[in-house]
């Protein structure tokens, strides 16, 4: 005959190794949560402020499925002069597309890029328009995502595209391109970039 204290001590035994290899919390450590999708999270955590700062938040990627995260980079705004605002969007459930968007004085910019949540790494990046400006806006105007964290975007007379493929030009330099979309689970033609040329010319790149 098993004895009850004996048979508790058999189901802690058996109930103690999942408990310990339970995934870590993505917002520990006070962590906001500022999008969800899938396993993928993203978060913030308030770091210690320099004197001139009225924020200062590192933000992580995280996924949930091991608890890892990893810096995706460190905002801050410095003032009323100086502030950052930020918008993410999860693709797939995996990869993380976010677009920073920066207000100092009179000047404005804007740089976007992509992470793989389950690799733990940074994809693609808007480089080629970090340097171009108009008057007092520089950088991305526009940033769409799609699979495998890749981006279509605009800045200053250039319009771009970034996948597995490479960084290229989607239209000649000096064309105006807007409107950037990108449509999901079509049946007939998979996942595609639409955006208007000129104001007028409506096209469509299959991805």
């Amino acid at each position: 005959m098993i004895r009850p204290a004996v048979l508790t001590l058999a189901l802690f035994a058996l109930l103690a190794p999942a408990a310990q290899a339970a995934p870590k919390s993505c917002t520990r450590e006070g962590g906001r949560l500022l999008a969800a999708s899938g396993s993928v999270r993203v978060v913030a955590v308030k770091e210690k402020r320099q004197r001139s700062d009225t924020r200062r938040e590192r933000i992580y990627g995280c996924w949930t499925s091991t608890g890892r995260r990893f810096t995706l980079f460190q905002a801050r705004d410095a003032g009323l002069d100086s502030i950052e605002r930020d918008r993410f969007e999860i693709v797939d459930g995996r990869y993380i597309g976010a677009i920073r968007h920066f207000e100092g004085g009179a000047s404005e910019s804007r740089i976007a890029g992509t992470w793989d949540a389950q690799k733990a790494k940074a994809v693609f990046n808007t480089k080629p328009c970090d340097g171009v400006s108009a008057g007092d806006f520089g950088g991305v105007i526009d940033a769409v995502f799609f699979r495998n964290g890749g981006i279509a975007y605009t800045c200053w007379q250039r319009s771009r595209i970034v996948d597995g493929k490479g960084d290229r030009a989607l239209e000649p330099d000096g064309t105006q391109v807007t409107n950037l979309a990108i449509s999901r689970n079509s049946h007939w033609f998979g996942e595609r970039l639409y955006y208007t040329v000129n104001e007028t010319l409506v096209k469509a790149l299959t991805l």
